[in-house]
């Protein structure tokens, strides 16, 4: 049954394949197939790269994926003492592990015959699939090779991991080759776990993404500037982070609320797209609340800081008392998390952090972050952390101590994989 399953899932492929691209060729997002024709030979595994020695390859579907990648990447490489292979399904995913230095292709085709191929002419040492990039042909295509087979960063939504229940017996052929399946979280290990022919085969290493983490200088002179010019002197900072039109209301309110308590205290709204900044600058108006555009001061600055130039939010978190990390009140699922963590700031947020649901899950659990929905909420725990010295003291504490559990799921990882495949 498998086998019939893996024949009518490669016949269907490259009418699938097909049908995506006439589907984005009528549609107004067509520029992105212009290249399509230069692309399709390395779609279909045709000239493949050649190796002196076998690589180490690596599959991320895109650049957030390539990127996750980019300090396990070159590490795993360098311990097997071999080249390294970066295939994405994207253009921007290529092009960012290009500028890791790898060799850089665009993935062949889920296709038995594309796939096997392009592994018999490259000839890897292992293969790393990335997050949620799991293709059975590829996989089966690997088996057959004897490639050994990791999936790192691993998650699976419940409804992808429902699927590959119903076709269990294309799902054991596909998995027969790998070797093991490291999670980000206990909840992902689970649902891998009960996927046919995964038995015992998984274990939990975390995400790589939080290994990525890290301070940029970038900013932080001109914030300096800023506040040596703008008279707000020591007074609380409360950055609030990547925000959107529905959360604005809610911590401009939240600010105002928090400010009878904290009298001098300070707000910087860093919008997610600086392009709807006058719908920002409606709502402080029509509060009452003075404010001053980043781009326009030059000396003494108003109490809110409206920011409308890219690159300063780590720098404003830096200098920060309390952050607010946005996306999170309305259907964005939430931005970086652990951002103000690495300035050991507490962050608040809102219920909708399902795109960082472990990092949120640990800020909440060790109380280096805060769950709030409504202005009341975020006003009582802004007033409660900048009125208790105390409570603030652990709160800084306890975010930088969340941070660093969070840490090391790149050690973990090359750990598991050479403990199974040594070089």
């Amino acid at each position: 049954m498998g086998y019939l399953l893996l024949l009518i899932y490669s016949l269907l492929a490259p009418v699938i394949a097909a049908l995506y691209a006439v589907f984005f060729l009528l549609s107004p997002r067509r520029g992105l197939m212009k290249a399509l024709g230069g692309e399709l030979g390395e779609r279909l595994g045709f000239g493949a790269p050649s190796f002196g020695s076998a690589p180490v390859w690596i599959h991320a579907a895109s650049m957030g994926e390539v990127k996750a990648a980019a300090r396990l990447a070159p590490e795993l490489a360098a311990l097997y003492k071999a080249p390294l292979l970066f295939t994405s399904s994207t253009a921007a995913g290529r092009a960012e592990a290009a500028r890791l230095g790898a060799e850089a292709r665009l993935a062949p085709l889920d296709f038995y015959p594309c796939a096997a191929a392009f592994i018999a002419a490259v000839k890897p040492r292992l293969l790393l699939l990335v997050e949620t990039e799991i293709w059975p042909a590829t996989l089966y295509a690997a088996a057959r090779a004897g490639v050994p087979v990791f999936i790192v960063n691993a998650r699976l939504s419940p409804s992808t991991a429902g699927l590959y229940r119903a076709l269990a017996p294309l799902a054991r052929l596909a998995f027969s080759g790998i070797r093991r399946v490291l999670a980000q979280t206990q909840a992902d290990a689970a649902r891998y776990e009960a996927l046919a022919g995964l038995a015992g085969k998984v274990s939990v290493t975390g995400n790589l993404k939080h290994d990525m983490l890290g301070i940029s200088a970038a900013g932080q002179a001109k914030v300096k500037d800023f506040l040596a010019a703008s008279a707000w002197g020591d007074a609380p900072v409360f950055t609030a982070g990547s925000t959107h039109p529905p959360e604005e209301p809610v911590i401009i309110d939240a600010w105002l609320e928090a400010r009878k308590a904290v009298p001098g205290l300070k707000l910087a709204i860093v919008p997610r797209h600086p392009e709807r900044l006058a719908e920002t600058e409606a709502l402080l108006k029509g509060r009452g609340a003075a404010y001053t555009r980043w781009t326009q001061a030059a000396g003494p600055a108003a109490d809110c800081l409206l920011v409308d130039a890219m690159g300063l939010l780590q720098a404003l978190y830096a200098v920060s008392a309390v952050c607010f990390v946005g996306g999170t009140l309305d259907d964005t699922g939430g931005h970086n998390l652990l951002e103000p963590a690495l300035f050991g700031k507490p962050a608040l947020f809102g219920p909708n952090y399902r795109n960082a649901r472990h990092a949120g899950d640990v800020l909440i659990k060790e109380k280096g972050g805060f769950l709030a929905e409504t202005a009341p909420a975020l006003a009582k725990t802004l007033t409660l952390l900048l009125t208790d010295p105390s409570e603030m003291l652990a709160a800084q504490n306890r975010a930088a101590s969340a941070l660093a559990t969070l840490r090391g799921a790149t050690s973990r990882t090359i750990e598991s994989i050479l403990h199974v495949s040594a070089p």
